[in-house]
């Protein structure tokens, strides 16, 4: 990206990294999201920073968001996602890392224990059916019948209800 739209971009990045408030950070988070298509490079590593590190649950959020609409362009965000789902305190942030898991395409197989273990571990009813939906989602997209023979295949045992 170059010329006026590398400053938007630059502007972007700083205000995620340094805004001020809180909303002004999920703001740059969700323009972010919306020039990431173009600009993943840039704002993927920047978006994931924001998803692990940042103190508001709504920033985090956005975060997430964002990076669900760059797609399959944000794969490597894939890690940041699964450790959001494992580790952050907020409902909401687990619950929205489990579904923008769905549309990181083929690479997301690595995640799909963490997903399990969600459905059937997290404290949170919202995150164990996202989780669970997900995997109903992914299922079809890996070429398998269903989530329980997409786990079968992965060694993973189903403790599914």
């Amino acid at each position: 990206m170059s010329g006026p739209d590398k400053k938007k971009l630059d502007k972007m990045i700083w205000q995620l990294r340094e805004g001020w408030g809180e909303s002004t950070r999920i703001e740059a988070a969700r323009d972010l999201g919306w020039i990431g298509t173009q600009a993943a490079e840039e704002a993927v590593p920047e978006l994931i920073k924001a998803l692990l590190d940042d103190k508001s649950e709504n920033v985090r959020v956005e975060a997430a968001i964002s990076l669900q609409w760059i797609g399959a362009n944000a794969s490597n965000a894939i890690p940041a996602l699964v450790k959001a789902l494992r580790e952050d305190h907020s409902e909401k942030v687990r619950e929205r890392a489990a579904i923008v898991l769905q549309g990181m395409g083929e690479v997301v197989q690595n995640a799909i224990s963490e997903l399990a273990n969600a459905q059937v571990d997290d404290k949170s009813l919202l995150v164990r059916e996202a989780a669970a939906n997900t995997l109903d989602k992914l299922a079809p997209k890996l070429g398998y019948d269903n989530a329980d023979a997409m786990l079968k295949a992965n060694n993973i045992t189903s403790k599914r209800k």
